[in-house]
C-alpha cells in the first residue's frame, strides 16, 4: 500500500468514527420523529420518476408528514454533517440510487431506510455483483464504505429479479419486496399522460405533426477509461447514420444523467436529433413510436407500451465477458437485436406510425404488477 493509499485509508476511517458519533451524539438529545421522511435526490435537483411519485402518494397517505428534500453530494466533506443532523430524529429515509450517509453509519434501528431503486426488473450486473470486474469496486473500498448497506426495505418490480438484487446490494431476500416500480403508475394515468404528451408538443411544436415516426434513443450509462465495459459509443454511430436516416423519422436523445459531455455537445450540434430535457424518459416514452437502446432497463418499461425496440449491442459479448448481464437478453427482452450500423439503419427506416408489437411475455418475465404501484408501496412501508 502507497503512502497516498495509507493516508486516504486513515481519512475515511477517521470521518466514519467522528460521522457516526455526531450522530449518536446528536441523536441522543434529539426526540424521534415518526412523521419525518428525508427524501434524497441524488440524479436530478428536483423530484421525479420514483421518488416524485412516492411523495405525492405519502401527502395522502400521511397528510400529517414532515418532509425533508436532500440533495445528496456523497462527498465525505463538512456539509455531509448537516445531513447527519437531519438523520438524527428521521423515521424515513427514502431514495432511488446511491446515498453515501447510510453507508457510513450505523442507522438507529427505529430509522426506515427505504430503496426504490431507479431501475425495473435486473438486466446488467451492479453493486456487489460486479466486484472482481473492471467495471466494480474492489474489495477494501467495500470494506471501508459497504455500499447499499443497511437498506430496510428495497422494491423491485418482480419476484424473479429478488436474489439479484439480494446479491448485487449484500442483503437478505427477506427486505426485498417485488411491489413495483412507481413511475410506471403513469401509463395507467389517462389524464395525466394526456397533459404530459400536451406539454412536451407545447415545448418541441415539431414532434406533433402526425406523420412523423418518433424514435426515443436512451442508451445506459457507460464507464470509461480503466473502469469502462467496452469501447463502444452509440452517439458516433448515430453521428454516422443521421444523413441516411429518412426525414419522416425524428431521433429524440435521452441521455443518461452520467452521459460524458462531449457527447452531448455532438448531439447539440445536430439539428436532426432532439435532445430530450426537461421531461423524464418515461414521459417520452409516451410519444415515441419505437424504443432504442443497448443495455438500459428502461427497455422493460417501454415494454408496457406494447411498441417496437430494439438493442443496438454489437458489442453484447465483451459486455457480457466484462460487467455482466443477469439474465440472457433473449429471456427478458422481446427487443430485435441490432449488431451494426447498416442494421441499425434499417429497423430505424422501417418504422411507422402506431406499430403494435406484443410483449406480453416480456412484461410478465419483468412485472409481477402494473397498477397502483405507488399506493401499494407507501401503504406497505408505512404500516411496519
Amino acid at each position: 500500500m502507497s503512502h497516498l493509499q495509507l493516508w486516504k485509508k486513515m481519512y475515511v476511517v477517521c470521518y466514519k468514527l467522528l460521522l457516526q458519533a455526531t450522530y449518536n451524539l446528536v441523536s441522543f438529545f434529539r426526540k424521534h420523529n415518526r412523521n419525518k421522511i428525508i427524501i434524497s435526490l441524488y440524479r436530478s435537483n428536483k423530484l421525479e420518476g420514483n421518488l416524485k411519485y412516492v411523495y405525492e402518494e405519502i401527502l395522502k397517505q400521511m397528510p400529517y408528514a414532515e418532509i425533508h428534500l436532500v440533495r445528496g453530494q456523497n462527498k465525505m466533506n463538512l456539509r455531509l454533517f448537516t445531513e447527519i443532523f437531519k438523520l438524527s430524529n428521521a423515521r424515513y429515509v427514502i431514495l432511488d440510487d446511491y446515498y453515501l450517509p447510510i453507508y457510513l453509519l450505523k442507522p438507529k434501528s427505529n430509522l426506515k431506510v427505504i430503496q426504490l431503486w431507479h431501475a425495473a426488473g435486473a438486466f446488467k450486473k451492479f453493486g456487489y455483483s460486479t466486484v472482481g470486474t473492471k467495471f466494480g469496486p474492489n474489495k477494501d473500498y467495500l470494506n471501508l464504505i459497504p455500499v447499499h448497506s443497511n437498506y430496510t426495505h428495497v422494491y423491485v418490480s418482480t419476484e424473479k429479479v429478488v436474489s439479484y438484487y439480494a446479491e448485487a446490494f449484500n442483503m437478505s431476500k427477506s427486505r426485498i419486496f417485488p411491489v413495483g416500480i412507481p413511475r410506471i403508475d403513469l401509463f395507467n394515468r389517462g389524464k395525466e399522460c394526456d397533459s404530459v404528451i400536451r406539454k412536451i408538443h407545447e415545448r418541441y411544436p415539431q414532434l406533433s405533426n402526425n406523420d412523423t415516426v418518433n424514435i426515443l434513443v436512451a442508451p445506459t450509462y457507460r464507464a470509461y477509461g480503466n473502469h469502462g465495459e467496452t469501447k463502444y459509443n452509440i452517439v458516433k454511430t448515430l453521428m454516422q447514420i443521421l444523413p441516411s436516416i429518412n426525414e419522416r423519422v425524428r431521433i429524440i436523445f435521452k441521455a443518461h444523467p452520467y452521459t460524458n459531455e462531449e457527447d452531448i455537445k455532438s448531439i447539440q450540434k445536430d439539428a436532426k436529433i432532439l435532445l430530450a430535457e426537461e421531461f423524464t424518459i418515461n414521459e417520452w416514452m409516451l410519444i415515441s413510436d419505437a424504443f432504442v437502446t443497448d443495455f438500459s432497463s428502461a427497455v422493460f418499461e417501454f415494454s408496457l407500451l406494447y411498441r417496437p425496440i430494439a438493442h443496438m449491442i454489437p458489442d453484447l459479448n465483451e459486455y457480457e465477458a466484462n460487467r455482466g448481464l443477469y439474465q440472457n437478453i433473449h429471456d427478458v427482452s422481446h427487443g430485435v437485436i441490432l449488431h451494426d450500423n447498416k442494421e441499425l439503419l434499417f429497423w430505424i427506416n422501417s418504422r411507422e406510425k402506431n406499430e403494435y408489437v406484443d410483449t406480453s411475455r416480456m412484461i410478465k418475465q419483468n412485472f409481477d404488477n402494473t397498477y397502483n404501484i405507488t399506493e401499494k408501496i407507501v401503504s406497505h412501508f408505512i404500516s411496519q
